[in-house]
C-alpha cells in the first residue's frame, strides 16, 4: 500500500516489480530545482550487506573502527533507530575528492577481513539491478543539538513526487577513516532510501529541506557512485 508504515522504521511506495498506482500526487515546490552539484564520482555501484546476531551499537562501532584502523575507509548503514540492537549492516563506497575512492576489489577484501574478525556473514543482496541507494542525515548540519527532522518527512518528499517506486528505512549512518594515525568516526540517525532513478529530485528536495551539505548516491542502473554537494553560495 503506498506510504504504508510497517512499524519497523520502514515506509514504502511500491518498488519496481510490485503493483504500481497510476497517476498519484502532482509534484509541488519541494521537488523543484535544488542546489546540489556532483563533486566526486567513481565507476561501479558496490554495496555489501551483512547480517549479524542482535548486538549493541558500541560493539559494532568497535568492529568497524578496527577495520578503519587498518587503513580501509568505512561507510555503512546500520538499519534501525538509535538505541535499537544492530542486526543489519550495509557497506557502500563514499567517493572523496581528498582521499579518493577504494576500488571494488579492495572493498570486497575489506569485507572478508571484517567477516573473519567478527564472524558476521554476508546477507542476501537485494535483487534490484536498477534504481538508487541513498543515505540521508536528518540533523541540520553537523553540530550536536541542531534541529533534527523525523524520518517520515523524507517519505513526504518522495510521496509528493510519486506514490510508488521507493522505500525508506530508519538507519544510523556511520563512517570511519584513518587520518593522521587516528580513526575519525562519525555517526548520526538518518534514513536509507531505495528508489527509482526518476525520484532523485525528491531525494534532493528532502536533503535540501534537512540542510544536508552532501550525500552519496549509489546508482545501480548506471553502475556508478557519486557525491552531490550544495553549490557554493546557494
Amino acid at each position: 500500500m503506498p506510504g504504508e508504515h510497517s512499524g519497523e522504521g520502514t515506509t514504502r511506495g511500491s518498488l519496481s516489480g510490485e503493483p504500481r498506482a497510476t497517476g498519484g500526487a502532482a509534484p509541488d515546490s519541494r521537488v523543484m530545482r535544488t542546489p546540489y552539484a556532483e563533486v566526486a564520482a567513481a565507476p561501479g555501484a558496490w554495496t555489501h550487506p551483512l547480517r549479524l546476531p542482535p548486538d549493541r551499537f558500541q560493539r559494532v562501532q568497535q568492529a568497524l573502527t578496527e577495520l578503519a584502523r587498518t587503513g580501509r575507509p568505512v561507510a555503512a548503514f546500520l538499519l534501525g533507530g538509535e538505541g535499537e540492537p544492530v542486526t543489519d549492516v550495509e557497506l557502500y563506497r563514499d567517493p572523496s575528492r581528498t582521499f579518493g575512492t577504494p576500488d571494488i576489489a579492495a572493498c570486497e577484501e575489506a569485507v572478508r577481513a571484517l567477516s573473519a574478525a567478527t564472524g558476521w556473514p554476508a546477507a542476501p543482496r537485494p535483487e534490484a539491478d536498477s534504481g538508487l541507494l541513498v543515505g540521508l542525515g536528518l540533523r541540520e548540519g553537523y553540530a550536536p543539538g541542531a534541529r533534527e527532522h523525523a524520518p517520515e518527512e523524507t517519505a513526504d518528499h518522495l510521496r509528493a513526487l510519486s506514490a510508488t517506486g521507493w522505500e525508506c528505512r530508519t538507519a544510523r549512518l556511520v563512517s570511519a577513516r584513518l587520518v593522521g594515525g587516528a580513526v575519525r568516526w562519525y555517526d548520526e540517525v538518518g534514513v536509507v532510501i531505495r528508489a527509482e532513478a526518476r525520484l532523485l529530485p525528491a531525494i534532493e528536495a528532502a536533503a535540501c529541506a534537512f540542510a544536508q551539505h552532501r550525500f552519496t548516491v549509489t546508482d545501480l542502473g548506471h553502475r556508478r557512485t557519486y557525491v552531490l554537494q550544495q553549490r557554493d553560495g546557494e
